[in-house]
């Protein structure tokens, strides 16, 4: 209710500032006079990382112009070396730092702002307070009226990739790679070989990147059957695990470590984007539930197995990446509709895939990349 009225509010506020400066229509000649362009990605690890091919379009396609992101504080690390981006700003918040977020935007005398994905109803109020002449954005969003064109997406089950394109290509721009993008800093490779050697030695094993748990338990693949897998995988390939989790899923993440019967490093939140990037890089294979370790190990083009319940791979899985797979069972166990926001207690959608699927699965596509000597030394 409160956030209706919330709404309603902001709503009514956008009518009497649009009546005053009202957005401009937009057509593709427009980007003649367009010189400076702020994309905008402001949600979680996973959609920021769908955006990049977006990012990369707009950039190859006018390599003239100044291409500019907003993105989360938190996931700078996602974007900071990406060669596609002019300069990078922050977003802290609805409220923290608005203000003078807000001063600076402006000061860039943007042409152009295009949102990629950030969340209603502050996305498009921001992106007008930008005094940008031309908005572009998702005609779905409640505030799609004060956008110069709306991109509505009827296909719900398009890719989110394909879904940040479309933005995009409404300015005329497109990529013939739809893969996603992660650049690491220079420095990794001797910080993730330092952390890898301190606690594994220096001997060769596959290295297996798991991720068990995300932003809501209703996505997770059952503890059991994580544990079942690692030492299935551990009997055939004698393998080590890196475990990653965040500092609040680390009780989840110990549960699952002590029951594994071969060496794992936890990382529990000890390390930035940017370092558990150099982790997962490292890997010789990942396995994860929809989580944004998946959209990393993916965009860092590392072999991945993806566990999807939830959602549908059609829109958020591996996406042209070719060394990975997904496994999804939800439609032949559950007629409910995407259920994303659903805190479903059961799971048997995922409990349907089972770990003996999962290690055929490796096995078929994925043994070669376990076999393989020069992967995974340090």
């Amino acid at each position: 209710m409160i956030h209706h009225l919330r709404d309603r509010l902001l709503q009514m506020l956008m009518r009497q500032w649009a009546d005053k400066r009202p957005p401009q229509p937009f057509a593709l000649s427009a980007m003649k006079g367009v010189q400076r362009i702020l994309l905008m990605t402001t949600t979680a690890i996973g959609d920021t990382l769908f955006s990049t091919p977006a990012i990369r379009a707009m950039k190859e396609t006018y390599p003239d112009k100044e291409v500019q992101v907003l993105c989360q504080q938190r996931n700078a690390p996602l974007l900071r070396e990406n060669p596609y981006i002019d300069r990078l700003h922050l977003y802290r918040g609805k409220t923290r730092g608005l203000r003078s977020l807000v001063r600076g935007l402006r000061g860039q005398h943007f042409d152009l702002v295009i949102i990629l994905h950030s969340n209603d109803p502050e996305a498009v109020p921001l992106a007008w307070a930008t005094r940008a002449p031309y908005l572009i954005g998702s005609g779905n969003s409640r505030f799609a009226a004060f956008l110069s064109q709306g991109i509505v997406c009827r296909d719900a089950h398009r890719h989110a990739i394909e879904h940040r394109l479309d933005l995009v290509r409404a300015a005329g721009a497109d990529t013939a790679d739809r893969r996603m993008d992660f650049f690491l800093p220079a420095d990794w490779e001797p910080k993730v070989r330092g952390i890898l050697g301190d606690f594994f030695g220096n001997e060769f094993q596959p290295l297996i990147g798991l991720h068990p748990t995300g932003s809501g338990s209703y996505k997770w693949w059952p503890a059991d059957y994580f544990v079942d897998l690692g030492n299935r995988l551990f009997d055939r390939y004698g393998c080590r695990f890196i475990l990653f989790s965040s500092k609040s899923e680390a009780p989840a993440a110990q549960g699952i470590a002590s029951r594994l019967k071969a060496p794992v490093l936890t990382t529990e939140g000890r390390f930035d984007l940017a370092l558990t990037g150099g982790l997962i890089r490292s890997c010789s294979l990942f396995i994860a539930n929809d989580s944004g370790p998946l959209h990393m190990a993916l965009a860092l083009r590392v072999p991945t197995v993806a566990l999807i319940g939830a959602d549908s791979p059609l829109r958020i899985g591996p996406y042209q990446a070719g060394k990975a797979a997904s496994l999804y069972r939800k439609e032949e166990v559950c007629d409910l509709p995407r259920c994303l926001n659903e805190k479903c207690g059961d799971n048997r959608c995922l409990k349907q895939i089972r770990p003996e699927e999962v290690l055929q699965v490796i096995g078929e596509r994925f043994e070669g990349f376990l076999s393989n000597q020069d992967r995974g030394k340090f």
